[in-house]
Formats: structure tokens, C-alpha cells, sequence
């Protein structure tokens, strides 16, 4: 058993066989340990308990059902025990700017991708400006299912109206691959995305998820947004987002609907 969630998620991904995809209890939330020994929140996925309870980028869970909080260990036993799915809904107390707060969650029993894969549709949005509409999609995680191709293929369809579309890969996980990419790029049918493009990228923006953004930023319709990813791709406009910052919404998002509400 592993006691941090990424080390869960990259046992997921490097795992073909479901069967020994490690599940636990868990809320919905990616976290960085701080130099106190502390956590902070870095995301939190679309339709998780986390974003059910209101929790937020920068929150820092300060303890569960009164216990000092652990990613893991506070919603599963500590080896040898092995997780088992806990009904129970549970207390936590967090900080948000200086100040504490306390929400009753409910954790799901999952592996780490599937809960990643099940937060891409729910996070598509349309959002209107003036006559235009503008979509955006964060594509938390992607298998090599042909079950995920599909459902990228419902979301995108969904935006064939919208004038632009903002696809988010900051957290992506997963096997972004030629046949994602195909549902963006020019072909034979016309089935693939057309419009401007904005992708928003960050340090979290790795593997596959910076290949994928590395050959859609090629197209004169795609504009990256955000700050430099670890293998040293470079947005065209970068936003700063500290993650200890206490500004309320999401800069890079602001960012990009300006930009495109500027295009349209």
C-alpha cells in the first residue's frame, strides 16, 4: 500500500490489468505536501465528493473526524490493512485564506484513473459571450478504452455549435494518443474540432498530456496558455496562478475566455 495519492495513480496507469489497479477511499482532490508537513489542495475533479463539499485550488485540509489530515490514511487503514470501501461520511476542517471552514464529505471507492476518467464529461461547459458561445473541456484522464475515445467524441460533439473551445490539460493523466488528437486536427471527414482553440498548460501538464498539447499547438487556430510544462514547453501568453494565492476563480481560465472572446 502506497501513502500518496500520486503514487495510486501512477500505479494505475502503469498497470494494464484492472484487477491490480489499487482502489481506495478518496475525495476527489490532487495535493502537495507543504515544507510544514502540511497539504494544499492543487485540483480537485469535476463530480468528486471534494467538488460536491465546495472545496478549492489553494484549500488546505487541516484534519478528518478530528484526526491530523493524511491524503490516504484518513479515509483508509494503514498497512497491512488494506483499503475496503467506508460508507461512513467524515468531518474535515480546512483552511481557506487564514480561515477555517468545515465541510461533511463522503469519500468514493475507486481507483485513482477511473475517478480521473469520470471527471472529463461532467466538466464540460458552454459559456455564452454576447452572441457567441464559447466550450470548455479539462481532460482529467484518458484510457486506452475504446469507451473513453467515445465519450471524447460525445463531448466534442456537444461544442459543434460553440465559436471556440478551451481545453484544459493542467492534472491530465493518462493515454492521450493519435486517435485524440485525430478528433482536433484536420482530415479526410469533417468530424474534427475546426474552431480556435485556447490550451490551458501548467508544471502539471506531463507525459502524453504535453505531447498532445506539443502537436496541437502547431495549428495557427491554437493559442497555449498558462506557465511552462516540465519538459519545457512554453505557453504563448503565460499566466501566473500561485498556488498560495487567496484571489478567488482561475486567472489561466479568465485568460483564456478573454483571448477567445477576443478572436470571435
Amino acid at each position: 500500500m502506497t501513502d500518496t495519492l500520486d503514487a495510486y495513480l501512477e500505479a494505475a496507469l502503469t498497470s494494464r490489468r484492472s484487477d491490480r489497479q489499487q482502489r481506495l477511499n478518496h475525495i476527489g482532490v490532487a495535493v502537495a505536501a507543504t515544507d510544514s508537513g502540511s497539504h494544499i489542495v492543487t485540483a480537485v475533479l469535476h463530480a468528486s465528493p471534494a467538488f460536491a463539499a465546495g472545496l478549492l485550488r489553494g484549500d488546505r485540509p487541516v484534519s478528518v473526524n478530528g484526526a491530523p489530515y493524511h491524503p490516504v490514511y484518513s479515509f483508509n487503514p494503514e498497512p497491512p490493512a488494506l483499503p475496503e470501501p467506508d460508507p461512513r461520511s467524515f468531518r474535515l476542517v480546512f483552511e481557506r485564506s487564514g480561515e477555517r471552514q468545515e465541510a461533511e464529505i463522503r469519500p468514493v471507492f475507486n481507483n485513482l484513473l477511473d475517478s480521473y476518467r469520470s471527471a472529463v464529461e461532467p466538466s464540460a461547459r458552454q459559456f455564452n459571450m454576447g452572441n457567441k458561445v464559447v466550450g470548455y473541456v479539462r481532460l482529467w484522464g484518458v484510457s486506452r478504452n475504446a469507451n473513453d475515445l467515445v465519450m471524447l467524441q460525445k463531448v466534442l460533439a456537444g461544442f459543434r455549435s460553440t465559436s471556440s473551445l478551451i481545453v484544459d490539460l493542467r492534472h491530465a493523466a493518462g493515454y492521450l494518443a493519435e486517435e485524440h488528437l485525430a478528433l482536433f486536427l484536420p482530415a479526410d471527414r469533417n468530424d474534427y474540432y475546426s474552431s480556435p482553440m485556447a490550451l490551458i498548460i501548467d508544471r502539471t501538464t506531463t507525459g502524453q498530456a504535453e505531447f498532445f498539447a506539443r502537436q496541437l499547438a502547431v495549428l495557427d487556430r491554437v493559442t497555449t496558455i498558462g506557465a511552462a510544462t516540465p519538459g519545457g514547453f512554453h505557453p504563448d501568453l503565460t499566466v501566473p496562478r500561485p498556488l498560495a494565492s487567496s484571489t478567488p476563480g482561475d486567472p489561466r481560465f479568465e485568460a483564456a475566455l478573454a483571448l477567445l472572446g477576443g478572436l470571435i
